[in-house]
Order: C-alpha cells, then structure tokens, then sequence
C-alpha cells in the first residue's frame, strides 16, 4: 500500500462521506450537550435543602445517559467501518454492522478482548521505558543542570501517554476494520473465493476456540447454521 491509496482515501472521504463523519460526530455532541445541561442543573441543585430526591433522579439520568454515549461511540466505531468498506451512509452503516457483529458476537468478542489486551500492554511498555529512559538520560547528562528531574520526567510521562493514546487508537481501529472485513468476506464468498489469507482465518478461528472454552455458555455455530448465515447476510 503506497502513498497514492491514502491520498485516494482521503479524497473519497472528502466527497462522499465526509457528511458520515459528521453526523456521527453530531450524535456524540448532542448527548454530551445534554449531559453537560443535567450536570449543569445537577450542581445548581446540590446547594438548595429538600432536593435529594431530584438528585438522584438526575444522577440516574446522567447514568443512563453515559451508557447511551458509550453505546453511540461503539456504534459510531463500527458504521465509520462498514462505510469505508462498502460506502453505505451513516443509518445503513450501524445497521449493517450492529447485524454483523450480532450474528458473530463470539468470534469478535474473543477478537476484541484479546486485542484490547495487547493493546494495553502495548500503552504501558511505551509509558514505562519512555519515562525510564528520559529519567536516566536526564540523570546522566542534566544532573548538575536541573534542580529536579521529577518534573521533567513527568512531562516526558504525559508525552509519551498521549503519544501511545493516538497510535494505539490507530491500530485498534485496525484491527476491528481487518476483523470485519474478514467476517464479511467469510459470509459473502465461498471458502475457494475468499480474499482472506488462510493464516488470518486460523489465527482468529483458534482465538475463537480459545474463548469458547473458557465459556461454555455460548457454544460455537454448527456448520449448518455458518452456512445459513452465509446465505442471508447482506441480503
């Protein structure tokens, strides 16, 4: 993939989804302005006597509201996936992609644990040998420059943070859009007619076995029902 497929990608965004983007984004603003107006009135009614009932009203409210916004992100997440594969617009997306990961929650729930793991740890060993080595540096060349070296080594902590934050967030969009893309090439195509090599399909499917043995609630799909599925989806 070379720099021509990015700037290509970046032009069809800018002319046939960029309304997409930001209707998603104004879902996620308007519950967040109304959640910013339920803490607003909430503090204004946290000074009067007699209001107890109202603020636990509110707090239930505003609970209530987190969870939409949580569901909204995720939702939003996905329907950005399904309109860069397929360019569907934003309600089409959700759909499309609520209905996929639904009819293979297992294998994207084992998928997604295991990569907000990796993920994790990939945070702390930035944050950690970031502030580490800047600590030493700093000790060996600046010790007799610095009254202090915590501050700067917190600075360096903060950095790195957001920097591992960002890319982070860059590959786990990733792996959730190569995660769809091979469900939806498995339930489209036949298994000689894939795209997906068969190293991905082992690597998820074993993943898949491992979560399905540490929960036996959730049994895998039979073959034959894989194949109805694979009959009716994008239908």
């Amino acid at each position: 993939v070379g720099n021509g497929t990015f700037f290509k990608a970046l032009i069809l965004t800018l002319m046939y989804h960029l309304g997409t983007a930001a209707f998603g984004s104004l879902i996620i603003a308007i519950i967040k302005t109304i959640r910013a107006m339920f803490a607003y009135i909430q503090r204004k009614l946290s000074s009067k006597p007699g209001s107890k009932t109202v603020q636990i009203i509110l707090r239930v409210i505003q609970c209530c509201l987190w969870c939409i916004e949580k569901c909204m992100k995720f939702i939003n997440k996905n329907a950005y996936i399904q309109t860069a594969i397929f360019g569907y617009s934003f309600c089409k997306a959700s759909r499309m992609a609520f209905f996929l990961i639904l009819r293979n929650v297992l294998r994207i729930s084992a998928v997604s644990l295991v990569s907000d793991f990796v993920l994790l740890i990939g945070k702390l060993f930035i944050v950690v040998t970031s502030t580490i080595g800047a600590y030493f540096f700093l000790d060996y060349h600046y010790s007799d420059e610095l009254n202090g070296l915590w501050l700067s080594t917190m600075l360096v902590c903060l950095i790195s943070y957001a920097t591992a934050e960002m890319f982070n967030e860059v590959f786990g969009m990733a792996i959730s859009t190569i995660l769809q893309c091979f469900v939806a090439d498995e339930e489209m195509f036949l298994p000689e007619d894939r795209f997906a090599p068969g190293s991905l399909a082992q690597t998820i499917d074993s993943t898949e076995e491992k979560h399905t043995s540490s929960n036996t609630i959730y049994p895998k799909a039979s073959d034959g029902k894989s194949e109805l599925k694979k009959k009716h989806a994008f239908a």
